[in-house]
């Protein structure tokens, strides 16, 4: 199996889907903030971001789970 590269998400298809599903929000974060995240996310090889979306998508589970 080839890895995909940004030429082929180029070519993808967008997802129509997307406006319903996704509420784009900016949220601004301070620089001691995002220090944290970008060092947690050097570790795992990816994204300060993507860090950041994975600990507020537990964090929205957890307050779904409180009763």
């Amino acid at each position: 199996m080839r890895e995909l590269t940004a030429e082929d998400f180029k070519k993808a298809i967008p997802n129509p889907f997307y406006d319903k599903l996704v509420k784009e929000v900016l949220v601004p974060v301070c620089r001691e903030d995002y220090a944290i995240f970008e060092e947690i996310a050097k570790m795992n090889d990816e994204t300060p971001e993507s860090v950041m979306r994975r600990c507020l998508k537990t964090s929205a589970k957890r307050l779904q789970e409180t009763p």
